[in-house]
């Protein structure tokens, strides 16, 4: 018989929705564990370069109806406050960068040529649209001056990423042979840290204010709002990063910190943050900075890994000073010969660092292995992002890819150490409880030893009131009784004094709780029955191995004492009750067991008797000693066949 269908809706959640949050019926994982929380570092990098493609699409895709896109001009090197005439100008391809060639450091001039199309540049007033221009400019139309930016006579690489919108008056345009003259005044690739920073003009788009409004506004935002957010998050993760170094006292945590705060302090710079410092300065600190940033960057990876070379982080250190050394020796005019090549030895430090982690982590940690995984192939892909998706000046590759890279790290360490403080919390609390279970087995031990101490000590007490009671008794019941068996005139008196004090001595023996050899004990019972036997005219055949008397084993007082008694007891019905002629006493030892075994020859116990053993003869005193010793006293016998004892004690 067939299930019946499931129900297309649990509870309050719709039957799609069921679906994507429940595992399959062939064991495929449902949707959210794509999401999970481990995923989302991975996740957001994906994200940032959807983002930077959909936004570089649209920037890209986005034309000025009616405007037109300026490629060439003319230009020239001059400080005139106008485009000079009449002097020898140079045609050049636009986009613009001052390259090494150009070691003049004045101004430069641009000229452009264009016509107003028929239906003129659409809705809204005229624009130039200059996505990129570095640093400082002033612009004229024909002639006429509409626009400047930046007014200091030393020319700074503040705005470099700053695209600039000029409003071009309708009133000072012609329809033919209009003239827009731009003057970049910036500084040479020789003297910044990164060719950047150096003077670039690029193309020039006219076209309508709006529409060039709405494209300026979304490059800013994907050249300098985006990075700028992600730097911030840097600095922010960096600072998270020391105070984790502190807190969780993971010293390469430091390092992490310290590069993403370097990084984010770095990019800044690069990006356009000012500081009151000359223009020189500002490069000479953008040099300075890039290797101690690179260096915690790379002891990271290194220390993360468990590789600590003194030797390598000593060389790592003094590059630091090279560069110094180099800057002393190159300024002011070689800033970008010192730091380039730098840069790429430091890149390729860096990378080569990266693979010793990979390496290691793979053998090591393959958790640390997919985090730095992670981490190199997010910024990978953005860096693509960046390089494939904007190949003009729209996007300067390098500036969201390591961001990105630092902050899918940063997730993935803080998850880690998530992971890791769990395992601690839990082999924690297994350690507080395996230490209270302990703790209450040793108050377990503890109470019990205190039992035993308590019982050893009214032993200890006992074993000595024992011995004092048994110094008195042989001291002054022992020596009346022996002055009576020696004094006595009368011989059934001297005898029964004779036998209380032979009696006495077993008891002191018994109370002093001293063992006796199994030897001792054998040669003491044989000779007292052996004379109680011989005067009551009953033969005595006495077996006892000859290693057994040689025996060093030990038999406690106590069991001495009550198996002579029980002896005692067993001679006396032989002499009294039995009748017998012969009596035969063995003696074995069977592992830890002591045997004794006493048969006669006498008439045995009378039928009447049967069943009632224990009334008579002292039976039931011999059993009752025997099981105060943990042992048992058997009695076999019939009418004509004897008696026999058996008793079983343990040694």
């Amino acid at each position: 018989m067939s299930a019946p269908p499931a129900p297309a809706s649990s509870g309050l959640l719709p039957g799609w929705l069921g679906r994507l949050l429940k595992p399959g019926a062939d064991g495929q994982r449902p949707l959210w564990h794509v999401l999970h929380p481990a995923r989302w570092p991975l996740l957001l990098a994906c994200l940032l370069v959807i983002l930077a493609a959909l936004v570089g699409l649209l920037g890209s895709s986005s034309t000025t109806q009616g405007g037109l896109t300026i490629v060439q001009a003319w230009a020239i090197r001059s400080a005139a406050p106008v485009f000079p005439e009449g002097t020898a100008a140079q045609r050049i391809e636009l986009p613009h960068t001052w390259e090494r060639g150009l070691r003049d450091e004045l101004p430069m001039w641009y000229r452009m040529e264009f016509e107003v199309p028929r239906g003129g540049f659409g809705p809204g007033m005229p624009a130039a649209y200059l996505a990129r221009v570095c640093a400082q400019y002033t612009v004229r139309l024909n002639g006429q001056y509409i626009a400047s930016r930046g007014a200091d006579p030393e020319p700074r690489a503040t705005d470099c990423h700053e695209p600039a919108l000029i409003d071009l008056p309708p009133g000072l345009l012609r329809e033919r042979g209009n003239l827009l003259d731009i003057q970049v005044r910036a500084l040479p690739v020789r003297k910044v840290a990164s060719h950047e920073r150096a003077g670039a003009l690029s193309e020039v788009r006219i076209g309508a204010h709006p529409a060039l409004e709405a494209e300026r506004a979304r490059a800013r935002a994907l050249q300098l709002g985006l990075p700028l957010a992600l730097l911030a998050l840097s600095g922010v993760i960096g600072a998270a990063a020391l105070v984790l170094a502190v807190t969780s006292k993971l010293p390469y945590l430091a390092y992490f910190g310290a590069a993403a705060l370097g990084w984010s302090v770095l990019c800044a710079l690069l990006l356009g943050v000012d500081l009151p410092l000359p223009a020189l300065g500002v490069e000479i600190v953008i040099t300075v900075l890039t290797p101690p940033v690179a260096v915690a960057a790379i002891l990271f990876l290194l220390r993360s890994c468990g590789l600590r070379i003194d030797w390598l982080e000593s060389s790592l250190a003094l590059q630091c000073l090279f560069v110094l050394l180099g800057l002393a020796v190159a300024l002011p005019e070689r800033v970008y010969t010192v730091a380039q090549p730098w840069a790429v030895i430091l890149v390729v430090e860096l990378v080569a660092a990266l693979g010793v982690f990979l390496h290691r982590a793979w053998h090591m940690s393959r958790t640390d292995f997919r985090l730095a995984t992670a981490s190199a192939g997010s910024g990978a892909l953005v860096l693509a992002g960046e390089w494939l998706l904007s190949p003009g000046p729209l996007l300067l590759p390098g500036k969201l890819a390591i961001s990105v890279s630092v902050l899918v790290m940063f997730a993935g360490m803080v998850w880690r150490l998530q992971q890791v403080q769990r395992s601690a919390l839990e082999a924690a609390e297994q350690a507080r409880t395996a230490a209270e279970k302990r703790m209450q087995e040793v108050s377990t031990d503890m109470e019990q030893n205190y039992d035993r101490m308590a019982e050893l000590r009214v032993e200890q007490v006992t074993a000595k009131e024992r011995k004092r009671i048994a110094a008195d008794l042989h001291d002054d019941l022992g020596a009346k009784l022996l002055t009576i068996v020696h004094t006595s005139e009368s011989d059934r008196i001297s005898t029964l004094a004779r036998e209380a004090l032979e009696e006495m001595r077993l008891s002191v023996r018994g109370l002093t709780g001293k063992a006796v050899q199994l030897g001792d004990a054998i040669g003491d019972w044989r000779s007292e029955i052996m004379m109680r036997l011989s005067q009551g005219g009953v033969e005595l055949a006495w077996d006892t191995p000859d290693e057994l008397l040689m025996s060093e084993r030990a038999m406690s007082a106590r069991a001495y004492v009550q198996t002579t008694r029980i002896l005692r007891e067993a001679v006396s019905n032989v002499l009294k009750h039995s009748g017998a002629s012969h009596c035969q006493i063995s003696i074995r030892q069977d592992h830890n067991d002591f045997e004794l075994t006493i048969a006669d020859n006498g008439k045995g116990i009378p039928m009447e008797m049967d069943g009632k053993l224990d009334r008579g003869h002292g039976m039931s005193t011999m059993k009752g000693r025997a099981k105060q010793l943990q042992g048992q006293c058997l009695v076999e016998s019939g009418p004509g066949y004897g008696t026999t004892i058996r008793l079983t004690l343990p040694l």
